[in-house]
Parts: C-alpha cells; sequence; structure tokens
C-alpha cells in the first residue's frame, strides 16, 4: 500500500509540476502577468525569473522521473529537497510578496510541500 501511495505521489506531483511549468516557459499571458507583478517588488527581471522558475519545475520532473524508472535514490532526494524549498519559496512569495495571496496557489506549496515531506521521509527510511 505504501509503495502505491508513494508512485501516486510521485505521479501527482508531476502533474502539478507540469500543470505550472509549461504555461511559464510557453509565456502565457496569465503567467507573464503574474510574473511582471513582482518585477519591482522583487527587483528581478520578470521574464528571467519566470523561465528560471519554468525550468526549475521541469528539473524537478525529470528527477522524479528518474527516481522513479531508473531507481536512483539520490535523484529522489534532490527532487523533493528541491520540490521543499520551491514551495517554501512560494509560500514566502504568496505572503510576502504578492499584494493579495491566491489561496489556491497557497494550498497546493501547502500540499506539494507535505508531500516532499512525506517522500523524503520515505526514501530515507528504505535505503
Amino acid at each position: 500500500m505504501k509503495k502505491i501511495i508513494h508512485l501516486l505521489i510521485n505521479l501527482v506531483s508531476i502533474l502539478i509540476l507540469l500543470f505550472f511549468a509549461i504555461p511559464k516557459i510557453l509565456g502565457q499571458a496569465k503567467s507573464v502577468a503574474g510574473f511582471n507583478q513582482f518585477e519591482s517588488l522583487l527587483g528581478i527581471d520578470a521574464t528571467f525569473f519566470r523561465l528560471f522558475t519554468g525550468f526549475s519545475e521541469l528539473a524537478i520532473i525529470i528527477l522524479i522521473l528518474i527516481y522513479t524508472f531508473i531507481r536512483k535514490k539520490i535523484a529522489g532526494k534532490l527532487a523533493y529537497l528541491f520540490l521543499f524549498v520551491t514551495m517554501i519559496t512560494a509560500l514566502g512569495i504568496e505572503f510576502f510578496i504578492r499584494p493579495e495571496p491566491v489561496m489556491l496557489l497557497v494550498i497546493i506549496a501547502i500540499v506539494l510541500s507535505l508531500f516532499s515531506i512525506y517522500q523524503l521521509k520515505y526514501i530515507l527510511n528504505h535505503e
């Protein structure tokens, strides 16, 4: 049963990350507008930040896939540590940078953070 939960978390994490990474990388209007909002507040070029975030999410996806199919535990550790740090950063941006936090994004970040903690504990206990 734990293996099924573990695999479902991998799948859901990949799908959520894909859902957010693709619009960032393709420069869809809603994504561009969201990152333009951060430019003046963070002092970071909006396009760079958007692309950096999108490609970071793709990197996490690749690490999760390597971990899932090739069984490289170091890839799993890196993926879920990177995902956890990314989601904590996203929560910080939602609460301290964005004028009004988007609750759906907050919930998604919390869920992915919890997934990361669960997966890291699972990987460390099954070495």
